[in-house]
């Protein structure tokens, strides 16, 4: 994958009766991500035809620095819920942008 930027797609679908915590603790995580070094954009939607489905794109100046937002101490107290409040483990998936676009 190319220097630079590296965009970030996560999926997370809730455990049944676990879609507003999950919502809660997916919406906690943007205010002290948003401060982390190297963020870019770190925006969650939530499906509109999948209740307790959400997504977080999220841009990032470097692989290293997105290596580091995910050992701050807000992804590790996430990490540590999440067992309850998922009902798949998440999907990630990482993506580098297309040069002339």
């Amino acid at each position: 994958m190319a220097d630079g930027i590296i965009n970030v797609v996560a999926k997370f679908v809730a455990k049944p009766g676990q879609e507003a915590a999950l919502k809660t603790a997916l919406t906690a995580l943007v205010a002290p991500t948003q401060k982390d070094p190297g963020y870019i954009a770190y925006d969650l939607y939530a499906s509109a035809a999948r209740p307790g489905e959400f997504v977080l794109v999220e841009a990032w100046q470097s692989r290293e620095l997105l290596a580091s937002h995910l050992d701050t101490p807000h992804l590790n107290g996430f990490k540590a819920k999440a067992p309850e409040l998922l009902a798949e483990p998440m999907s990630v998936k990482l993506f580098a942008e297309l040069p002339g676009f």
